[in-house]
């Protein structure tokens, strides 16, 4: 499992290195910082963002 998360992580880093827009840097930086895990094993749950990407966005 630690291995997996490394892995994810790794490519979300990869990822995040290649945005040049600011704004996306902040969305992507709320977005992560409004991710909350329920377990020790860091289970996230999977909701739908969209409807909270298009709030931030026009509020911004």
């Amino acid at each position: 499992m630690i291995a997996e998360i490394d892995t994810i992580k790794e490519e979300i880093y990869d990822i995040v290195a290649e945005i040049d827009d600011e704004n996306v840097l902040l969305a992507v930086k709320t977005i992560i910082k409004n991710i909350h895990s329920n377990s020790i094993d860091h289970v996230t749950d999977k909701r739908d963002l969209t409807g909270y990407i298009k709030e931030w966005v026009k509020n911004m």
